[in-house]
C-alpha cells in the first residue's frame, strides 16, 4: 500500500502544497494523513503514530520532502531503522532517496537530515535574533515594525460588558 504523509509545524501552515504533490506522485487522496505538529520528535505526533500502526511490511511512505518528516539527523536515522525492520520504506520526492535501496541511500539520507537539522537550528537562531532586534515599550513586551506590541493583547471589553460588570458588581443584574 502506498502512504503519504504531509505535516506543519503550526496550525497557521497550510497542507495544500504537499496532499497536491502526494496526489500527483500516485497517493490515492483516503490514504493520505495530514499533521500539524513540529518535526522535533515523533513522540507528539499522533497522526505519524497511527499511519505507522497502519502500516504493514510491503508498504511505502512517501513525504514530500525529508523536513516535513523530521529535522533531527538521530531521530531520522532511528525512525527509518526502525520502518525498516517492519518492512516499511519511506520515500522523500524533493531529495529523491527511496529507503527500499540499500546503502547510498542511508548516506545520502544522513547528510540530508544533517542538511535539515542545521536549517532548523538556524532559523531558531534568526528567530531569535529578530526577537532580541526588536524595541520594547515600558512594560517589557516587544514591539512590531509597525509600532504594535507582539504577542497576546490584555482582553479589552466593550461598553456593554462594562455595563453589565458594573450592574453585577452593584447586585442589580437580573439573571432569571
Amino acid at each position: 500500500m502506498l502512504y503519504g504523509y504531509a505535516r506543519v509545524s503550526t496550525d497557521e501552515q497550510d497542507l495544500k502544497r504537499q496532499t497536491k504533490e502526494l496526489i500527483d506522485y500516485g497517493v490515492l487522496k483516503e490514504n493520505i494523513r495530514e499533521e500539524k505538529e513540529s518535526a522535533k520528535t515523533f513522540q507528539k505526533r499522533e497522526v505519524y503514530k497511527k499511519l505507522i500502526e497502519e502500516c504493514q511490511a510491503g508498504d511505502k511512505i512517501v513525504c514530500t520532502s525529508l523536513d516535513r518528516f523530521s529535522r533531527n539527523v538521530t531521530a531520522t536515522m532511528k525512525e527509518i531503522e526502525e520502518l525498516e525492520q517492519k518492512g516499511i520504506t519511506v520515500i522523500f520526492l524533493k531529495e529523491q532517496i527511496d529507503t527500499s535501496q540499500a546503502g547510498i541511500s542511508k548516506l545520502i539520507l544522513s547528510i540530508f537530515s544533517w542538511v535539515a537539522e542545521q536549517e532548523r537550528t538556524r532559523l531558531l537562531e534568526r528567530q531569535a535574533q529578530g526577537y532580541k532586534a526588536l524595541k520594547r515599550n515600558n512594560q517589557g513586551k516587544m514591539i512590531s515594525k509597525n509600532g504594535k506590541p507582539i504577542g497576546k493583547q490584555p482582553l479589552q471589553l466593550n461598553n456593554k460588558q462594562i455595563e453589565l460588570l458594573e450592574k453585577y458588581k452593584k447586585n442589580e443584574l437580573d439573571i432569571t
